[in-house]
């Protein structure tokens, strides 16, 4: 993950100037990239049971079901042939970092040649879709991608390469139509030669519970939502508007319903981790600036205890960031994978319970 580039940055540093200072703490925080694309490893096939996994998905609760992930991508197999089954689709898939929500707008730039081939290739055969599911960033050395996806439509492309001398190709928006469970990765190979993009036979995820009456969950999941707002405003942490909030309902909608709701969530999650980021700048600025110099300053220069407080705070914020990446990458990827609105609506109500106990908590601390 980006978060890693902190700790590079940590040791690059050379020297500092007054007028760099700004520039050093971007180094050493690294940067939290939501737009661009930034692509990752994935992975093979796996068996996986449908009435397990419905039975599972009737109550979602993060302490008891485990995202699904593929098995291991074995870089010895080249190809292999769909299965032609009834239901089954292949399509490209597209291993990125997200999360993205079903019915959501997302925008890439496109840049590695093979995603360009990816955009050639949908465009020709006039699909204009592709899959994008996460990578598992607890086993880096597996490469296994999770088994449920989005599909990604592809809305308008624009041919960016003299602007950015080649750099970035295209510059897509995308609509999220739907959700996908991958049965196999199709060329597992191509990954680790990079000479082309995946495709995956690929299957729908369809609601079992479509006539299941939710409305109670439903309501339950507002009120949490509603009750946090005021605590969030106390605790001086980002929050959402209670404007917006009020257009919005936990309904099966695919506008303003749950799932616009969990996108809600994640983007609330990113400007946490975006509020940490701040706070550490202010802190380093805190700790180094005393010791800044016309003619800059190495880190060696500074004081033992220094160093120490900028060690202690940097593996601070790397490990906050962390435990926010892995929090954004489980919330979506379980509402994702779940085949239930009942199931989406108890487990985002669980989330919900644990992230208000947790708010009532930090605010008796603070009122201390």
């Amino acid at each position: 993950f980006f978060t890693f580039f902190i700790v590079v940055g940590l040791v690059a540093w050379k020297s500092v100037t007054s007028a760099s200072f700004l520039s050093f703490v971007s180094i050493l925080t690294g940067s939290t990239p939501v737009g661009p694309v930034g692509s990752v490893g994935p992975s093979s096939s796996t068996s996986w049971s449908r009435s397990t996994r419905r039975h599972q998905s009737l109550r979602l609760r993060a302490s008891e079901v485990a995202i699904e992930w593929l098995e291991p991508l074995d870089p010895n197999v080249k190809e292999l042939e769909p299965s032609g089954d009834d239901g089954t689709m292949v399509l490209p898939v597209f291993p990125l970092g997200g999360p993205f929500m079903p019915y959501s707008k997302q925008k890439l730039n496109i840049f590695e040649p093979r995603y360009r081939e990816l955009y050639d290739h949908i465009l020709l055969s006039g699909s204009r879709r592709f899959v994008v599911t996460s990578v598992d960033p607890r086993s880096p050395a597996d490469l296994r991608l999770a088994t449920a996806g989005v599909v990604f439509y592809l809305d308008d492309l624009q041919e960016v390469s003299e602007m950015t001398q080649d750099q970035v190709k295209y510059v897509c928006d995308h609509t999220v139509i739907g959700r996908v469970r991958i049965k196999r990765v199709l060329n597992p190979s191509s990954w680790f030669d990079r000479s082309t993009y995946l495709r995956a036979e690929t299957e729908a995820i369809e609601d079992s519970d479509g006539e299941a009456d939710c409305w109670k969950l439903e309501g339950e999941v507002m009120d949490f939502l509603r009750k946090l707002v005021p605590l969030y405003n106390e605790l001086k942490k980002p929050c959402y508007r209670a404007d917006v909030l009020n257009a919005m309902n936990s309904s099966r909608s695919e506008e303003n319903g749950l799932w616009s709701l969990s996108e809600m969530w994640i983007q609330l999650l990113q400007a946490d981790m975006r509020s940490s980021q701040a706070g550490f700048e202010r802190q380093m600025q805190e700790i180094v600036k005393p010791y800044l110099k016309p003619e800059g300053i190495s880190i060696d220069d500074l004081p033992a205890d220094a160093r120490a407080q900028i060690e202690q705070l940097r593996g601070d914020y790397i490990e906050q960031v962390k435990s926010t990446e892995i929090r954004q990458l489980e919330f979506a990827q379980k509402m994702i994978q779940s085949d239930t609105h009942q199931g989406r609506l108890e487990y985002f109500k669980d989330i919900l319970d644990e992230e208000y106990r947790a708010s009532i908590a930090k605010k008796s601390l603070k009122n201390l």
